[in-house]
């Protein structure tokens, strides 16, 4: 202790002696030869010479990065050419563009031991090191998830299976749901190491771990909601209510199942607009699905005609029609025509059609209707016709008060003047 108090230390003269073989031996003669310009301390804690490798370093990091993500993809790809399988092509897809960033990171944080950097610029590297190996990692992991949900897809589409449109349906609807589950995954993950290697934020991670009960009770209260609605958008990609490409009817809305998120759910109406919908909506509520299990459909065409038309011709007008003039839209499976109502003036014909989708139904119902009264315009006795019945009863005299009046009868309301 010196007269202070303070610590003092105290060497002896061999060690003293030693301090110029110690350096030739395990210094760098090199830093000897640079102007003393370089050994100054422009900035931080870190000398010029330091700043000058850095930057060196970081340059080379980034070349490094990308001829090392070159030889790897170019190697890979051979090595994938000789495989059938597809997940090795995405694989080395969606490593290009985030393996340069991992190896340079790696580059760097290795380099930067060789400038023998004070603890705290080495920290400061090793922490951006670690934070661009985290989230290039992440990145990787995402890119690597939307391939392969989008290789699957393709992979059942090319299949023998993929005729069968409700199934391809369901399983788009599932990777979906389910790559967006794993998104989400993998970004909470990320952050959560990213954070980590600050120490305060695991000093607040502790506060809030000693108080965990509080805390989580009024988490969950608030998340009450958000949590009810992520698990109702897994229950909906297990369950499969409704597809992506489902023809559905919502809210008074026709249209079809355009996106299906954790939270929501876009149909896009038929006039183009978009209709968004809790997800909840779809496992509380009823609502219609024309193409839950296949998308064929039946339609309807209503008119009213005579009593005195032809039905078997007009039975027969609407075959010709479908197999003549429907332009595609009629599927071949079904058709007819039958009497469905009568009333006081009229009787109600029904045209029974089939097609491919509810789209294709709306348009071979018009197209129908069209046809018909197209045909039944040139009938003599085909468009409902209004009926007159007159009367031979001889008038009453007329008197003063005014012209005579028809007896009343049932429906016979009009006003008639005698003849002069």
């Amino acid at each position: 202790m010196d007269a202070e108090g303070g610590p003092v230390w105290v060497f002896s003269a061999d060690t003293v002696g030693a301090i110029d073989a110690l350096f030739e031996e395990h210094g760098s003669p090199l830093l000897e030869r640079l102007p003393p310009v370089f050994f100054t301390r422009p900035l931080w804690v870190l000398e010029a010479w330091q700043w000058l490798g850095l930057a060196v370093l970081l340059a080379g990091a980034w070349v490094l990065g990308r001829l090392g993500e070159a030889l790897v993809l170019r190697i890979g790809a051979r090595a994938a050419g000789l495989t059938k399988s597809g997940w090795d092509d995405e694989l080395l897809a969606a490593g290009k563009g985030t393996m340069r960033h991992v190896l340079g990171a790696l580059i760097t944080a290795t380099g930067a031991r060789l400038l023998m950097l004070p603890p705290p610029a080495q920290g400061a590297v090793d922490l951006g090191a670690r934070s661009i190996i985290i989230v290039g990692a992440a990145l990787f992991m995402l890119r690597f998830f939307t391939r392969a949900a989008r290789f699957v897809e393709q992979k059942v589409a090319q299949s023998p299976e993929g005729t069968d449109v409700a199934r391809v349906r369901g399983l788009r609807t599932q990777l979906s749901i389910l790559r967006r589950v794993v998104e989400v995954a993998v970004v909470l993950v990320a952050a959560s190491l990213l954070l980590l290697q600050f120490e305060a934020v695991r000093n607040v991670g502790v506060s809030l771990l000693a108080s965990a009960g509080l805390a989580g009770l009024v988490i969950g209260l608030a998340a009450q909601k958000s949590i009810s609605t992520l698990l109702a958008g897994i229950q909906l990609s297990i369950t499969q209510p409704i597809r992506i490409g489902d023809t559905v009817i919502v809210e008074n809305e026709w249209g079809w199942v355009e996106e299906i998120t954790l939270t929501y759910v876009v149909v896009k109406v038929w006039d183009l607009r978009r209709l968004v919908i809790p997800i909840t909506h779809f496992l509380e509520k009823p609502f219609q699905n024309w193409s839950k299990v296949s998308p064929d459909i039946l339609g309807t065409a209503e008119i009213y005609v005579d009593f005195r038309t032809n039905v078997p011709a007009v039975r027969a007008e609407l075959k010709r029609i479908l197999d003549e003039e429907s332009k595609g839209l009629w599927d071949g499976k079904a058709q007819g025509l039958q009497v469905t109502d009568l009333s006081e003036r009229t009787m109600k014909l029904r045209a029974l059609v089939s097609a491919a989708d509810a789209g294709k139904a709306f348009d071979l119902r018009c197209l129908v209707r069209e046809k018909l009264v197209a045909y039944l315009q040139a009938q003599p006795h085909g468009l409902p016709l209004l009926r007159a019945e007159a009367s031979h009863l001889p008038f009453p005299e007329a008197n003063d008060s005014g012209p005579a009046l028809l007896p009343a009868r049932p429906g016979n309301t009009a006003r008639v003047e005698p003849p002069r």
